[in-house]
């Protein structure tokens, strides 16, 4: 289990990305949270099993088909959070 903190530029706010994720996340099995930040990028908190994390954050980095990533920034954490789901957060 590996857990990963990211932050995704670019258009990513108003173009459903938030629910891509989240729709990614769940295929995978992944849980943790996906929100917007107030400077406009998408953050995000996932953990879950090794390959399926790498599979996850490279389609997060190829985006959704309306959105444009300019940006992604990833740092692996070294506690587990162990969260029960994956959701989408508000700020």
């Amino acid at each position: 289990m590996i857990h990963y903190h990211a932050i995704v530029k670019g258009r990513v706010q108003g173009v459903g990305f938030r629910y891509f994720v989240q729709s990614e996340a769940t295929h995978r099995g992944i849980k943790g949270w996906v929100r917007n930040t107030e400077e406009g990028h998408v953050e995000l908190k996932v953990e879950g099993e090794e390959q399926a994390i790498h599979d996850f954050l490279q389609a997060v980095r190829k985006g959704s088909p309306f959105s444009k990533v300019t940006d992604f920034q990833t740092n692996p954490l070294t506690e587990i959070a162990h969260y029960s789901t994956f959701r989408i957060q508000g700020y």
